[in-house]
């Protein structure tokens, strides 16, 4: 009996590197290239199925605002305090070199955070001077919708059509 059984699992074994080698021959001979192509599209999908699994299952719910000033503007921003969603997002009070730095083009982040996929409300009160020297407060609101992927909205001041107060733009972008 015990004979037996050992000539069974030795039979087995046999067949089974048997069936191992095939495998590996069939695995190494070249497919033909109708199938090839299926191949090649097989892997495309299972990479688009990742990346589709990956963002409903990790979403990216990064958003960023910046502030920004059109170069030759004559606007010179003081401060500015953001709130998103009737909530304190951030506030910066610039100093003369910062104002220095947006009006040459530059651009400051006042917010970098994390919100929910959906409509938001962004209110920025900006309080400076205008092309004329005259000192203004005033406030600028936005909505927008965020998806899955990163938001970033600029917030630029800049002259209006007449040149005697400055006007707030808002612009945005997604960011894979």
């Amino acid at each position: 009996m015990i004979r037996g059984r050992m000539l069974a699992l030795a039979f087995l074994g046999l067949t089974a590197s048997a069936s191992l080698s095939m495998t590996a021959h069939a695995a190494d001979a070249p497919l033909p290239s109708d199938m090839q192509g299926m191949k090649g599209d097989l892997l495309n999908l299972n990479r688009d199925i990742t990346q589709l699994e990956n963002e409903l299952l990790f979403p990216s719910s990064e958003a960023a605002v910046v502030v920004s000033v059109e170069a030759g503007s004559g606007v010179k921003i003081v401060d500015v305090n953001l709130l998103i969603d009737e909530k304190n997002a951030g506030y910066h009070y610039y100093s003369d070199q910062e104002s220095a730095a947006l009006a040459k083009g530059g651009m400051q982040r006042i917010y970098a955070g994390n919100i929910t996929s959906g409509q938001h409300t962004l209110k920025a009160t900006i309080t400076g001077y205008d092309p004329g020297g005259k000192d203004f407060q005033r406030t600028a609101t936005y909505t927008f919708t965020k998806g899955a992927a990163r938001k970033v909205i600029e917030l630029k001041a800049a002259d209006n059509a007449s040149h005697t107060q400055g006007e707030f733009r808002f612009r945005e972008w997604e960011i894979q």
